[in-house]
């Protein structure tokens, strides 16, 4: 069976909805291992799938969308070497080479589309504020799904009809500095992410752990894990100095903040209400996936059931909780739901007319705590748990199991949604019974600033971690006849100075009102003139 032009089109149809993110139950269908079971059953050579698809997962097996960026799009590298392997005979070596260009300009086209979904989450603002839910709703969802569809269907139909057509050297037009730009523009855009966060927790005299994090990471490169526990502590030991305990000051009454011998449910909200809730963030909190916003949009559609409910009869206070959900927010959505759930239990509170608790705490709550969240989650899941699980069956996928690559990833991701669903509903009742237990004695504060310094600790290990940019410029002195690499020299004055600036400099541009959208243009055009010329 040959690549003829419609099966190229379905492919690229298969291509657009794996990538609609249906949270965690729609990624599985991204996997390359799983993708070459489906293209293997569509071929009728199923094993050779199988093995082509875990080929090519060996290369993405830690891969983690950090900062929701994509790394590498294994997605679409394998959308197109698997079709092109089975219908030319090419071995898993070669399809694995084919793979690995296509990876790099999945990401461009994910950002790109992540780009454009800013305008969903500005009208969405804008719908939230009349309570037209149905354009809340299209913002969400049939927005993002046609600027998806007209970003990679046609481009990924043209990538495989050029390659049925003998046109196989496809990215071969396309110069080599302009490809190395886009990999650059994809290193650093993790990290453009992470400041972004750093903004929104919206304490600049928190900054310094921020720095501090990404030393302590880059020096010592130690496992996320670690430095969760090393900024956990660093943030007890700062609210110890910053907030010194008063002979007044009324004791954290820990029965009273667990609820001992309470019902959680015992409000407005229902047991329904707080798993539905939860499966709609689950399924639903990436489908408006921006650089603006980031997972917003999506927060903000899940949760307008419920907010609808709350806030029924005050439509300005419906309108203001519609409108701070839909803020930028981005945390791991596994482990981290629990801080959706807490959020929930502090909006019931508010609409209950509960003193002490604000629209305002809701968001410094999501805020200080989505960085924490994100690096406990994504170290404890996608960077430890599923690698080792992918490590477990991959082996047998190699070997030809089409059971091991059906299992493979499904396993792993209905694993994360449970977990998500029982962090929402503990976060959820914690929340609800500890908050006032909290507000007594400035607990709250205190909460909050050593989320702030636990928030900003963890963003700057990440962006250490995961925002590269190295200078590939060197010279060479006729006289003596030595050649100096100026990155080596960088790194001998100060390990990753190049991305610490260009965080500093991203920071201060956020900080003084700077739209992503432009910084994005700007990185690009930078990008491209810097690798024109080889300094990149």
């Amino acid at each position: 069976m040959q690549l003829t032009l419609g099966i190229c089109i379905l492919v690229a149809v298969y291509y657009w909805l794996c990538n609609l993110d249906l949270g965690n139950l729609g990624r599985a269908l991204m996997n390359p291992t799983f993708i070459g079971v489906i293209f293997g059953l569509f071929y009728g050579d199923v094993v050779t799938g199988t093995i082509l698809g875990a080929s090519i997962n060996i290369m993405y097996i830690s891969v983690a969308a950090v900062g929701a960026n994509m790394p590498a799009d294994d997605s679409l590298a394998a959308c197109i070497a698997i079709p092109v392997a089975l219908t030319s005979g090419l071995d898993p070596e070669t399809a694995v080479l084919l793979a690995v260009p296509f990876g790099i300009l999945g990401t461009f086209m994910d950002n790109l589309r992540r780009m454009i979904n800013g305008i969903w989450n500005r009208k969405a603002l804008i719908y939230a504020e009349k309570l037209n839910f149905r354009g809340i709703t299209i913002c969400n969802t049939i927005g993002p799904w046609a600027i998806q569809f007209l970003i990679r269907v046609p481009i990924v139909t043209a990538i495989l009809w050029g390659v049925s057509t003998g046109t196989s050297a496809v990215l071969d037009v396309i110069p080599a500095w302009i490809m190395n730009a886009l990999s650059v523009v994809g290193g650093v855009l993790p990290g453009f992410g992470l400041v972004l966060c750093a903004t929104f927790i919206g304490r600049k005299h928190l900054f310094p752990f921020f720095i501090a994090g990404f030393f302590v990471m880059k020096l010592s490169g130690m496992p996320m894990l670690v430095a969760t526990m090393f900024g956990l502590v660093m943030a007890i030991v700062y609210v110890q100095l910053a907030f010194p305990k008063t002979e007044n000051e009324e004791p954290l009454n820990l029965a009273e903040l667990f609820g001992k011998g309470q019902n959680a449910f015992d409000g407005v909200i229902t047991k329904k209400d707080c798993h539905k809730t939860a499966w709609r963030v689950i399924l639903l909190h990436r489908f408006g996936n921006s650089l603006e916003a980031m997972y917003g949009t999506g927060v903000g559609h899940a949760m307008m059931p419920v907010l609808r409910k709350l806030y029924k009869d005050s439509d300005a206070e419906l309108s203001e909780a519609l409108q701070r959900h839909l803020l930028p927010y981005i945390s791991e959505m596994s482990l981290g739901n629990c801080i959706m759930g807490a959020a929930l239990a502090m909006e019931e509170q508010i609409a209950a007319g509960e003193e002490g608790i604000t629209g305002e705490d809701v968001v410094t709550l999501k805020s200080s705590l989505m960085g924490p969240f994100a690096g406990f989650g994504d170290s404890i899941l996608w960077t430890t748990l599923a690698p080792v699980i992918r490590t477990v069956f991959l082996p047998f996928a190699l070997g030809g199991s089409v059971i091991a690559g059906v299992l493979m990833e499904p396993l792993l991701r209905l694993g994360a949604c449970i977990a998500s669903i029982f962090s929402f509903d503990l976060g959820y009742k914690m929340g609800r019974r500890s908050i006032m237990a909290l507000l007594k004695g400035g607990w709250m504060k205190k909460l909050m600033t050593g989320g702030g310094v636990l928030g900003m600790f963890m963003l700057g290990c990440m962006g250490s971690s995961y925002c590269k940019l190295n200078v590939a410029l060197e010279i060479t002195t006729d006289s003596i006849d030595k050649t100096y690499v100026i990155q080596e020299l960088l790194d001998g004055i100060m390990p990753g100075l190049i991305p610490f600036v260009l965080l500093l400099c991203t920071y201060r541009y956020f900080s003084k009102g700077g739209k992503y959208l432009w910084l994005i243009i700007g990185t690009l055009v930078a990008a491209l003139v810097l690798s024109f010329f080889g300094i990149v």
